[in-house]
C-alpha cells in the first residue's frame, strides 16, 4: 500500500522533529509537535486521504498505552480494507505489545496471533521473526515457522 509522497514527507518531518525534541529533553516542543501530528492525521483523514501509516505512526509516538491502542485500532480497519497485510501485521503486533505492557496477556496473545496470521501473507521475514519472538516470549509458539 503506497503512501502518498506528500503525506509521507510531512509525517517524516514531524516525527524527526519529535525525535529531536525528545532527545534534547524539550517536552514542551515534543507535546506541541505531537499535537501537530495528530491534527495533520485528522486533516488528511477529513480530506478523504486516510491511510494506516498516519495512525500507526501517531500511535507509535503516543506514550499512554490505552490511548495508543485506540489509535492503532483506528489504523487496523484501513489496513485490512486495503488488504495491506504488512500494515495489519505490524499494527496487531503493536497492539499486542501495548496490551502486554498493561499486563493484559490474553488480549496481547490474541493480537499477536492475528499479527502472525497477517504476516503469513507477507514476505517480510524480519516482521515475521519479531512476531514469532513475541509469541515465544509470551508462552505461545506459532506453528509452521
Amino acid at each position: 500500500m503506497k503512501i502518498p509522497a506528500d503525506i509521507h514527507a510531512r509525517v517524516v518531518e514531524l516525527t524527526n522533529a519529535l525525535i529531536d525534541a525528545g532527545q534534547s529533553g524539550d517536552t514542551d516542543s515534543g507535546e506541541s509537535l505531537y499535537e501537530e501530528l495528530s491534527r495533520y492525521c485528522e486533516s488528511v483523514a477529513a480530506d478523504g486521504r486516510d491511510h494506516p501509516f498516519l495512525w500507526e505512526t501517531l500511535a507509535d509516538f503516543t506514550d499512554d498505552d490505552r490511548d495508543a491502542i485506540g489509535i492503532y485500532l483506528r489504523a487496523l480497519p484501513l489496513a485490512t480494507a486495503a488488504n495491506a497485510a504488512e500494515y495489519a501485521a505490524s499494527i496487531c503486533l503493536a497492539v499486542a505489545e501495548r496490551h502486554s505492557n498493561l499486563d493484559e496477556f490474553d488480549v496481547a496473545r490474541d493480537y499477536a496471533l492475528q499479527a502472525d496470521a497477517f504476516a503469513r501473507d507477507t514476505d517480510d521475514q524480519p516482521l515475521r521473526a519479531i512476531i514469532c519472538q513475541f509469541l515465544l516470549d509470551h508462552g505461545d509458539a506459532p506453528d509452521d515457522r
